[in-house]
């Protein structure tokens, strides 16, 4: 807030309503939608054909949603979608076990259609793994999500759906050796911060010094992302001035 508001376009921040989903506008006509046409004849017929249509044996499974984003210490459910080789759907004599490959986290359940995946307390990458079983067929589908802190706690707790200005929730990479300590994904719009780098293993030590880390990585990448294309002298001034507000208010 300190900070020149002329200067400083912050980072896009989208935020969703409380049920991560924007509220549709309502039907006019009674709310019955459309008046139907042949369009809607055809569908209807096609869904009578499918009615008639028995799956085959399993051909693959999917998972719904194959990617997304989880808070710390939040939960998301997830679906295993077992299909024939024409995509039909099959809902019986399946079993299903569920697994964590990669990251930390727990799964609700192991061998139901459903599973919760709560995660932990510490941001970062997990893939998850389902197999199905029908008989002696069986086939394996995974999903990645990629868990999310804040350096903002208030951040995420307004039910607006509306894009404002602010700072991007942040997830840990881990890529020891390699030289970058973070980078913006604007696709996700999270900060992606090396956890294996040896500057935060070194920060690690005590909590204070980690946050004054992430503090300065988030520093950083406000700067590449509101003065782009400035000259290197310029945005090291930009980072002094950046810390200067920004560490006296750390907690």
């Amino acid at each position: 807030m300190a900070l020149p508001p002329e200067e400083y376009d912050w980072f896009e921040i989208r935020k969703r309503t409380q049920n991560g989903q924007s509220s549709a506008p309502a039907l006019e006509n009674g709310g019955s939608g459309a008046v139907p046409g042949p369009e809607d004849n055809e569908d209807e017929r096609e869904t009578q054909r499918k009615f008639f249509e028995f799956p085959g044996p399993l051909f693959r499974v999917l998972i719904s949603p194959r990617s997304t984003i989880v808070p710390v210490n939040g939960a998301r459910k997830f679906i295993a979608i077992a299909q024939d080789r024409k995509r039909l759907p099959i809902e019986s004599d399946l079993s299903f076990f569920w697994e964590i490959l990669e990251g930390s986290g727990t799964l609700s359940s192991s061998s139901s259609e459903i599973a919760e995946f709560t995660a932990s307390s510490e941001p970062g990458v997990v893939r998850i793994k389902v197999t199905a079983m029908q008989g002696e067929i069986t086939t394996s589908a995974e999903a990645t999500i990629t868990v999310t802190d804040s350096l903002n706690k208030m951040e995420g707790t307004s039910e607006s759906s509306t894009n404002s200005k602010g700072l991007p929730s942040y997830t840990f990479q881990r890529a020891p050796g390699e030289l970058w300590r973070s980078r913006y994904d604007a696709e996700k719009n999270l900060i992606v911060i090396n956890n294996g780098h040896k500057d935060f293993v070194y920060a690690s030590r005590s909590q204070p010094l980690k946050l004054r880390y992430l503090c300065r990585l988030y520093s950083k990448e406000l700067i590449l992302n509101n003065f782009p294309g400035c000259p290197a002298g310029e945005l090291i001034e930009r980072m002094i001035e950046i810390s200067l507000y920004a560490e006296e208010n750390l907690r």
